[in-house]
């Protein structure tokens, strides 16, 4: 899919990006998975794994996702 200045993108590419990025900033996988709609197959994700989605995504997600959007610029 092209885009400005004729340089492609594919949304894949990104949520590698942004999976491996998340990853190896020290926060869970079963957090990735879920903040990209993915679901796990483990029975304790299932039916136990409740966490606080919005805790998680204010103190956590939002700072790393503003040091990589300065890395990236």
């Amino acid at each position: 899919m092209p885009i400005a200045n004729n340089i492609g993108m594919k949304m894949y590419y990104c949520r590698k990006v942004f999976a491996n990025y998340l990853m190896f900033s020290g926060i869970e996988p079963e957090i990735i998975d879920l903040l990209q709609g993915r679901i796990s197959r483990s029975v304790f994700v299932n039916h136990y794994y409740r966490p606080n989605i919005n805790e998680i995504v204010t103190n956590r997600i939002r700072p790393l996702l503003d040091s990589l959007l300065r890395e990236l610029s």
